[in-house]
C-alpha cells in the first residue's frame, strides 16, 4: 500500500475572486478595443504637419496586442496556481492592472500622435 498526499482544500473565496477579476479584465479589453476603433473611425482630418495617423493606429494595435498578451499570462499563471492550491488573486488582479497600464500607454501615445 502506498500513503497518498494529503492536499490542501481548495481556496474558494480565492477561486471566486479570479474569476471575477477574470471576467472583468476581458470585459475591459472589449470596451478599450471598441473605444480605440471608434475614436479612429472619427478621425475625419489629418494634417500631415502635426497628425500622424498611421502612428496612432500602430499605438493602439500595439496596446490590443499587449493588454491580449498580458491578460492571456495572467490567466494562465492564475490557472497554474489555483490548481496547485495556492493564492492566484494577486496574479489576476497584476494582470488587470498592467492591461489598465498598457490601454493607457496606448491611448496617449495615439493621442499625442494625433496632435492632442
Amino acid at each position: 500500500m502506498t500513503v497518498q498526499e494529503v492536499k490542501p482544500p481548495y481556496i474558494v473565496w480565492d477561486i471566486i475572486v479570479s474569476i471575477v477579476v477574470w471576467l472583468v479584465t476581458g470585459a475591459f479589453i472589449s470596451i478599450a478595443s471598441f473605444a480605440a476603433i471608434f475614436g479612429l473611425a472619427f478621425l475625419d482630418y489629418c494634417p500631415p504637419q502635426s497628425c500622424s495617423s498611421e502612428a496612432a493606429v500602430a499605438c493602439l494595435f500595439a496596446a490590443g496586442a499587449a493588454s491580449v498578451v498580458v491578460a492571456l499570462a495572467g490567466f494562465v499563471g492564475g490557472l497554474v496556481r489555483m490548481l496547485r492550491r495556492a493564492s492566484s488573486w494577486w496574479i489576476t488582479l497584476g494582470a488587470f492592472v498592467l492591461c489598465v497600464a498598457c490601454w493607457m500607454v496606448g491611448f496617449v501615445s495615439a493621442w499625442r500622435a494625433i496632435g492632442w
